[in-house]
């Protein structure tokens, strides 16, 4: 099973890769003593200040951010439905079954501390753009449900709900999952998935029924489910839709499980199709999987932590944008500024001012910069001071 990737359509998806290029942020955090890439969607109306949901979006085994991105185009959603998203990249490595490639450990054997890396992204969402810490959920493409069951099982304190595509959980983590609240979870899976079978793999994960089952025994929902066709709307994609939804949770807790007859490895509703797999057409999933999340709230979040990166938060520094002259002014109670950075929501520098000694104060007027969100960053002997500012 983890010697197949489920994308390797990169080459195919350049036609759309304008898909709101301008409100994508491509970062970069330590974590581990490793440099972890991410990138960050936020909607067209964000303005500072607003504390909006935050949805992980987690790819596949062997696959990326921006494939996750394009494929699932969970973005258009967040655009109309004003949530924000943060698309990690996972770490190249060797499983325990010998398979090298990007993914996240979601009991794979390599060592990575994927859920300290997402738990601390989780901060740095909060730090950055203020999100609604108790609407945080996780979605993801195979291995990136994987890796959201995870999060479900172990770090229950933070994540809202999960919805995995196509994805599932090792043996391992099955005999072992103890959340301490109820999680709503979503499954959506096809019958004909010859990646993460239906019917699960002996010796490495379950048949995805049982898993479901066990989600709908943790949260106490109610049973039989109630059955719900989905109307099969295109009758050239060979598939229909079965949604079985369990409802009346602890809580108010809910599974719903979308059985996708005659589905392959795919998300439903995909942008593009993979070969030789079905795609159903019925329903979009990313837009289910938000009308999922858009119920829950967590009833008692984890409190967020103020993080800066390695950052050092400098008291003496003061950093002042004034948005109706377009001045940037920063000072220092030392004379010990060394060099001043502005940068744009895209990461692109907008600034530098790196004079031959430290000095204590600093003002620019920057008359055509256009208005929006920067970043100002402050260096000194101390550390490097950081700070979002508007214009």
């Amino acid at each position: 099973m983890l010697q197949k990737t489920y994308i390797t359509f990169l080459v195919l998806i350049f036609s759309i890769s304008c898909l709101s290029a301008q409100l994508i942020s491509n970062l970069e955090i330590m974590h581990d003593g490793e440099e972890r890439k991410y990138s960050v969607f936020l909607p067209q109306n964000y303005q500072v200040g607003m504390q909006l949901p935050l949805v992980l979006n987690l790819h596949g085994f062997g696959s990326s951010g921006i494939q996750q991105t394009l494929y699932t185009t969970l973005s258009d959603v967040a655009d109309t439905a004003n949530f924000i998203i943060v698309i990690p990249e996972g770490l190249e490595g060797t499983t325990a079954w010998g398979q090298t490639n990007t993914h996240w450990n979601a009991y794979y054997g390599t060592g990575v501390d994927d859920l300290g890396f997402l738990n601390l992204l989780i901060d740095k969402m909060y730090t950055d753009y203020d999100v609604d810490l108790s609407r945080v959920y996780s979605t993801g493409m195979s291995n990136g449900g994987f890796m959201s069951y995870r999060l479900a099982c172990e770090l229950s304190d933070r994540i809202a709900a999960i919805a995995s595509i196509t994805g599932s959980v090792v043996l391992q983590q099955f005999d072992n999952c103890n959340p301490d609240r109820p999680v709503p979870v979503m499954e959506v899976h096809g019958t004909d998935d010859d990646i993460v079978p239906f019917n699960g793999i002996a010796l490495f994960s379950p048949p995805i029924p049982d898993l479901v089952d066990f989600w709908v025994n943790h949260n106490n929902c109610q049973t039989p489910a109630d059955t719900i066709p989905l109307p099969d709307i295109n009758m050239d994609d060979m598939s229909t839709v079965n949604l079985l939804k369990y409802e009346n949770g602890d809580d108010d807790a809910e599974v719903w499980f979308y059985i996708v007859e005659n589905g392959g490895h795919t998300w439903p509703g995909a942008a593009i199709d993979l070969p030789n797999n079905v795609t159903n057409r019925d329903f979009l999933a990313s837009v289910h999987i938000w009308d999922f999340f858009n119920q829950f709230v967590h009833p008692n979040p984890a409190a967020g932590t103020l993080v800066n990166n390695e950052n050092v938060l400098l008291e003496n520094i003061k950093v002042v944008a004034n948005p109706m002259t377009q001045e940037l002014m920063i000072s220092s109670s030392n004379d010990d500024i060394e060099k001043i950075q502005l940068w744009d929501i895209l990461g692109r520098p907008v600034l530098e001012f790196n004079p031959t000694s430290p000095f204590s104060n600093f003002r620019e007027t920057m008359p055509n910069l256009q208005r929006g969100i920067y970043v100002v960053t402050v260096e000194t002997a101390q550390g490097v001071y950081s700070q979002k500012v508007l214009f």
